[in-house]
């Protein structure tokens, strides 16, 4: 019989569900909301109708879990979820596995978007750094294919490194985040904020993008002088067009980057750094020009043997290495390996 792989991806807006066959084809995928103002109980109802559905596919042999936050190692929620409300303490990998009747694990979703990366790439990197941009900035490391977790899986969070101190407040409470910068909510919060000529806590950062007077007539800057709000959709369309003012902030966005990345360079000496996430559809220019920024911030031999590259599931990334990654409690490295190669061909 066929073996089935689940993969789950839970996050405060969705719950995101897949099967993989050995062949690495989709043999199933579903959506829902997450109804996280109602707590816990509510949010594992959907969470059973989603595998109930997924087992329609067959037999489900293992169930791998991505959710943000803190996790300890036998699946249950330590840190504060602040988008899911009554979420501290659930027993989710012990409920999953009871929901699917197979091995379930759960880890941190930059974690599982790392392992999903490296494994794509037929696990050939040593170490590969993953960065992950859209409401926020996540990350994860693989060490010949072991995530480097830390405590509770909140290694690499590369949003909450400082770029900028006493600058942009981060929603972590602490200013000057890279996440206040580069995330996809804070570069539109940056453009409306320049558009209109208010302060946006730019600091040294400033020096990066043109001055001032460079982007009046932009059209971006008109739109927020009228009352627009934007998103880094918006900004990156302006871009497109050669917006003066969305060139601006994507140099604030890439340098806020570079200068985080370089930090996780010194740190933990990758030789593959990936970058992906929904900010990165309208921007793919990012990583060659974070590759050319980095130089600035750390020593030669951190970067001059690094390659950087965009993500191969991009936004897929967290739910298919969900799926892969709880493939690799049933199936040796080889097999794992191949699932991977055949997944990443038939997206």
């Amino acid at each position: 019989m066929e073996k089935l792989y689940a993969g789950l991806d839970i996050g405060g807006q969705s719950i995101k569900g897949v099967v993989l066959d050995t062949r690495g084809r989709v043999r199933r995928e579903l959506s829902r909301v997450t109804p996280s103002s109602e707590g816990a109980t509510a949010v594992l109802a959907v969470i059973g109708a989603v595998v109930r559905e997924l087992s329609l596919a067959g037999a489900i042999a293992s169930v791998g879990v991505g959710t943000p936050g803190g996790i300890d190692r036998e699946g249950v929620i330590v840190g504060i979820a602040a988008n899911i409300s009554g979420w501290y303490g659930t027993r989710l990998g012990e409920e999953i596995a009871t929901m699917a009747k197979a091995p379930c694990s759960v880890r941190n979703d930059g974690n599982i978007a790392a392992f999903a990366e490296w494994a794509v790439r037929g696990g050939r990197s040593r170490g590969l750094l993953f960065v992950g941009l859209g409401t926020g900035i996540g990350g994860g490391f693989i060490e010949d294919g072991r995530i480097l977790g830390g405590r509770n899986d909140m290694a690499l969070e590369i949003g909450h490194i400082v770029v900028e101190p006493w600058g942009r407040s981060c929603n972590c409470g602490v200013d000057g985040c890279s996440e206040a910068y580069a995330s996809g909510p804070s570069i539109g919060r940056i453009a409306t904020a320049l558009g209109r000529g208010e302060e946006a806590m730019l600091g040294t950062l400033a020096r990066t993008a043109a001055p001032a007077q460079s982007w009046l007539g932009s059209p971006l800057a008109a739109r927020a002088l009228s009352g627009e709000l934007f998103n880094a959709h918006e900004v990156y369309e302006a871009y497109a067009a050669g917006d003066p003012l969305a060139l601006a902030v994507d140099a604030i966005a890439s340098e806020a980057l570079a200068r985080a990345i370089s930090t996780a360079l010194a740190m933990l000496a990758p030789d593959t750094v990936v970058i992906g996430g929904g900010v990165l559809a309208g921007s793919p220019h990012l990583v060659d020009r974070i590759a050319g920024l980095v130089p600035r911030y750390v020593y030669e031999d951190a970067w001059k043997h690094c390659g950087f590259e965009k993500a191969r599931f991009a936004h897929k990334a967290g739910l298919l290495g969900a799926a892969l990654y709880g493939a690799s409690l049933v199936v040796d490295r080889s097999e794992l390996l191949g699932l991977a190669s055949r997944a990443s061909e038939s997206i």
